[in-house]
């Protein structure tokens, strides 16, 4: 009698924690899903200035997702000179997100800042976003010129556009300027005397492509 009642009310504790456990998985399984399915293009954004010179140009980001339904969609930044906007709309598929760098009293430095974009109440995703303001050519911050760069178009596969890596030392790069789908390009705030190495990358949804073979100049 005692090891009839025993085996039904073990297995009826049993079943019931293996129910409570899938639920709690699943759900896990679900947010992480749509998390990794939301895409944001460029991951990364880089603003290049110059000390009291004007802002840089404002940079976008595409945000897609295989969802059909819609949602609420927020973004927010943790900058004082880092705006994103719309700071809160909806999302189905798709949308594009505008940044802009206010560099008014900044001196000259590299800043970091984080993007947060979060679909509903759930799934967040962040962007790194690099800030280098330049010394500016008066007040001792030393002459600068530039550097034009050109290079051969991709023509293997389609291509959202093109990131020219700039450094001070043979592939460490401090800069990457997103330039979009063309394929020359002339890179300000570099300092006379200065020798400066440069690379090239192309990108799409799917990812970045490798480096291009690096060059340098002596800046005069």
């Amino acid at each position: 009698m005692s090891h009839g009642l025993t085996t039904p009310q073990f297995w009826q504790i049993f079943l019931g924690t293996t129910f409570i456990w899938l639920g709690f998985a699943s759900g896990g399984l679900a947010c992480h899903d749509a998390a990794s399915t939301i895409r944001l293009t460029p991951t990364s954004l880089t603003f290049n200035a110059v000390q009291g010179a004007t802002n840089p140009p404002n940079q976008t980001i595409a945000v897609s997702r295989p969802s059909t339904w819609s949602a609420t969609f927020t973004t927010s930044d943790n900058a004082s000179w880092l705006t994103v906007s719309p700071a809160a709309t909806t999302i189905t598929t798709s949308k594009t997100l505008t940044a802009a760098a206010n560099t008014a009293g900044l001196v000259a430095g590299t800043y970091s800042a984080t993007i947060t974009t979060m679909v509903g109440t759930w799934c967040k995703n962040t962007e790194p976003v690099t800030l280098i303001v330049s010394p500016g050519s008066g007040g001792g911050g030393g002459a600068t010129s530039s550097a034009t760069l050109r290079w051969n178009a991709v023509t293997s596969t389609t291509i959202s556009g093109y990131k020219v890596y700039v450094g001070e030392a043979p592939r460490q790069y401090s800069r990457a300027i997103n330039v979009g789908t063309v394929t020359a390009s002339t890179v300000s705030s570099l300092t006379v005397g200065r020798t400066y190495y440069f690379a090239v990358t192309a990108y799409n949804s799917a990812g970045e492509s490798s480096q291009s073979t690096e060059v340098s100049k002596t800046i005069q």
